[in-house]
């Protein structure tokens, strides 16, 4: 195989593909080391066959520019998610990236330990922004927590460092979004004693459950009351989310114990803001505002 160009490296690629006996598949993995055109393709093939012997050969391209990404998608063809998770803890930051970009395409939920891990610890914004969108593509609904941490980071002191913060953010956003609410479908609070139970549904709040900003007729109140009002309810949704990872009783004020009451005061508010400017001031304060908060985003999804 080395010993051929052009065309013919190409088409014996293609013939051993279509044998797929063992010395085929040695010969594939052969040509990966070829670092072009006919690796790309033998890179495929390996993909195609299934052999696990092509594993560890496939892992060691992630991150080489002229074959990565042809790499990458044989190993998700494989299903091998404990190479690219091994692959997250290399000290080239171009293979962390790939591997957890990779992670992402398995769509196997073992790899949400391991990309949640990356969140954490990874030094390299690049890193984390690739592992942020592929636990978007997992949804699951583990990775919320350390999304919601990774949002709380502190700006940078240096532009180029900044700007990296930022396209972070905005994959934690989308993630975000694409898990959706934790706690629309079992709206959890923790008991003292440390165990989970169910938050009870308030269903309609009494005035003394009321935000005293949404007490009378919402026409009256001002848009930046409005906006902080939605403040005042994201960080009582991620009082929640803390107090669930830290087995503790969640400080609430009244009016925002229960995931009923918030989302009810999220929709009132949005319907008086869509009457005054419609859905691009939804999507302004959401923006500019709200950090693309994903939960307001989803009881928004319904408004007009």
């Amino acid at each position: 195989m080395k010993g051929r160009d052009g065309p013919e490296a190409y088409s014996a690629v293609l013939e051993l593909g279509q044998l797929g006996s063992p010395k085929a598949v040695e010969l594939l993995i052969e040509a990966l080391s070829r670092m072009d055109g006919v690796s790309r393709s033998a890179a495929r093939e390996l993909g195609r066959l299934g052999d696990a012997r092509a594993i560890q050969p496939l892992a060691a391209l992630l991150g080489q520019s002229e074959v990565s990404q042809a790499a990458a998608e044989a190993l998700v063809k494989l299903g091998a998610v404990d190479a690219l998770a091994a692959a997250l803890k290399a000290e080239p930051s171009v293979v962390r990236k790939a591997a957890a970009a990779a992670l992402g395409e398995t769509g196997d939920v073992r790899a949400v330990d391991p990309l949640i891990e990356v969140m954490q610890a990874d030094p390299e914004y690049a890193v984390r922004t690739a592992a942020a969108t592929a636990l978007g593509q997992l949804k699951n609904q583990r990775a919320i927590w350390v999304l919601v941490a990774t949002l709380k980071l502190r700006d940078e002191t240096t532009p180029e460092r900044q700007a990296e913060l930022e396209q972070l953010r905005h994959a934690t956003n989308l993630a975000m979004r694409k898990i959706g609410d934790p706690l629309a479908a079992k709206p959890t609070s923790v008991k003292s004693t440390g165990t989970v139970a169910t938050e009870p549904s308030s269903g309609e709040p009494s005035p003394a459950e009321t935000h005293p900003r949404l007490a009378g007729d919402p026409s009256g109140v001002s848009e930046p009351d409005l906006v902080a009002v939605l403040k005042e309810l994201i960080a009582a949704s991620e009082e929640v989310s803390w107090a669930n990872l830290e087995r503790r009783e969640p400080m609430l004020p009244a009016w925002f114990r229960s995931y009923d009451q918030r989302r009810q005061a999220a929709e009132l508010i949005g319907r008086e803001l869509h009457r005054r400017g419609g859905a691009s001031l939804l999507k302004r304060i959401l923006e500019k505002d709200l950090a693309n908060c994903a939960a307001v985003s989803n009881w928004w999804s319904g408004i007009g």
